[in-house]
C-alpha cells in the first residue's frame, strides 16, 4: 500500500514512543500530588516544558504552553477563549481566512449564533491574504484575527512576518496562526505570534497530543472548568507521557526539518514532471510549499477519485480529513470560483519517508483510473 495522507497523518516514530512508555513507566505519581513522587513528576514536568519552551525559541517569562488532545481542541480553545474573555457585551468582530481549518469554522458559527459578527476575508488569487481589504474589515470591536499558516489542500504558505506586522497596529485584536501544516516544514518564528496552535502527530508523535502556544498576557475563557492541572487554562491530570512524547516529536521534526524538506522537494519535482504528460490532470498547487500537490482531474470526481485509487493500493485524500466529505473544497472554491473543479479536486501529501518508487506507483494508477474509468 502506497501512503500519500501524510497532512491527515504521519506515521509514529518510534522514538516518539519510546519517550512515552519510557516516562509512563518512570513516573507514578501524579504531578498535582504533593507527596514524593508527586513532585518527582511535576519536576519532569517542568524540564520537559522548557525544553518544548526553547525548541520553540521563546522568552518562557512571555509564553505559556497550554498541552490540549489535538489541533482542534487548540483552536477551539483560542476562539472560544478569546470570545469569552473579551467580547464584552459587545457584538464583536471575529475575522478569519477562508481557509481555516473546520475546527476554527465551526467554532465561528458556534459564535455567529451567539451574536458574534463574522467575516470571512477573501484572499488574493495567488491565495494570500488582501490586506487592502482586511483593513476595511477591521474595527474596534474586532478582537480577533485567525489564518492559517499553511494551507491544508492547496499548501499555500501566508506570510508570517507580514500578518504579525499587519495586526500590531490593532492593539485590541488578538492574533491565533494555525501552524499545523507548518511545523517541522517551514521556518516559524513562533515568538511574532500572539497564540499557535499544532498538534504534533502530523510530524511522527502521537495522536491526542496538541499544542496551543500563547502570550501570557492573553487570558482564555477555558473549555474545561473544574480540576488543577499544569495550565489555567485546562483542567485535568497532567498527561506526562504524552508531554514528553510531544517534546520527542518536536526536537526531531525541527531538527530534520531542512533535510526533510530539501528532499522532499526532489518527490515533487519528480511528481510534477511525471503529471505534465497525464492528459486531463490540473494542478491547483503552485506554491514552493513541497509537502502538498493539489490535483484535479476531468470527468472524476475527488471523492471517486480518492475511491479507486485505493483500490488501486494507493492512498491519497479529496480534502482535509476533518472536512465535510462529498462537497466542493473551500480553498480551490476561493481560488478558483469553479466549482466543478473544486469538486474534482483530491490531495496527494508527501514525506520525506516516500519514496521515488512510491512517487511513480502513484502517477502509474492515476494513470490506471483516467484510462478505465475505475
Amino acid at each position: 500500500m502506497v501512503y500519500l495522507d501524510y497532512s491527515a497523518n504521519a506515521p509514529v516514530r518510534e522514538e516518539v514512543l519510546e519517550a512515552f512508555l519510557e516516562t509512563e513507566r518512570k513516573y507514578e505519581g501524579n504531578p498535582n500530588s504533593v507527596h514524593a513522587l508527586g513532585k518527582e513528576a511535576k519536576e519532569e514536568f517542568d524540564r520537559l516544558n522548557a525544553a518544548m519552551l526553547g525548541l520553540l525559541k521563546v522568552d518562557p517569562a512571555q509564553y505559556e504552553i497550554v498541552y490540549t488532545s489535538s489541533g482542534s481542541e487548540s483552536n477551539n480553545l483560542a476562539v472560544k477563549g478569546i470570545y469569552g474573555s473579551y467580547h464584552a457585551g459587545l457584538t464583536s468582530r471575529l475575522i478569519a481566512s477562508p481557509f481555516e481549518h473546520s475546527s476554527v469554522n465551526a467554532c465561528l458559527s458556534y459564535l455567529k449564533e451567539a451574536g458574534a459578527d463574522v467575516v470571512l476575508s477573501p484572499v488574493t488569487k495567488e491565495g494570500q491574504l488582501d490586506y487592502g481589504r482586511l483593513k476595511e474589515e477591521m474595527t474596534p470591536e474586532t478582537i480577533l484575527l485567525s489564518c492559517v499558516l499553511v494551507e491544508s489542500e492547496t499548501g499555500i504558505v501566508q506570510d508570517g512576518e507580514k500578518l504579525s506586522s499587519f495586526v500590531k497596529a490593532y492593539p485590541s485584536c488578538h492574533l491565533l496562526v494555525d501552524a499545523t501544516q507548518a511545523v517541522g516544514r517551514i521556518p516559524v518564528d513562533f515568538s511574532a505570534f500572539e497564540m499557535v496552535s499544532f498538534t504534533p502527530h502530523k510530524y511522527g508523535g502521537i495522536c491526542g497530543t496538541g499544542v496551543l502556544l500563547k502570550r501570557k498576557s492573553t487570558v482564555l475563557t477555558p473549555l474545561i472548568h473544574g480540576g488543577h492541572s499544569d495550565s489555567l487554562y485546562r483542567s485535568g491530570t497532567t498527561p506526562l507521557g504524552l508531554i514528553a512524547s510531544t517534546v520527542k516529536a518536536t526536537e526531531l521534526a525541527l531538527k530534520e526539518e531542512e533535510e526533510n524538506r530539501r528532499k522532499v522537494t526532489l518527490l515533487r519535482k519528480r511528481l510534477l514532471e511525471q503529471l505534465a504528460s497525464v492528459p486531463g490532470v490540473v494542478l491547483n498547487s503552485f506554491s514552493s510549499f513541497p509537502y502538498i500537490v493539489n490535483l484535479s482531474a476531468e470527468k472524476v470526481p475527488g471523492a471517486r477519485m480518492v475511491e479507486l485509487l485505493s483500490q488501486r493500493g494507493v492512498c491519497v485524500s479529496q480534502k482535509s480529513a476533518c472536512s465535510v466529505p462529498n462537497t466542493p473544497s473551500k480553498p480551490i472554491m476561493a481560488l478558483t470560483h469553479d466549482r466543478k473543479r473544486a469538486l474534482s479536486s483530491f490531495r496527494v501529501s508527501l514525506s520525506p519517508r516516500t519514496s521515488e518508487a512510491e512517487v511513480d506507483e502513484f502517477v502509474l494508477a492515476l494513470k490506471g483510473v483516467l484510462h478505465d474509468g475505475k
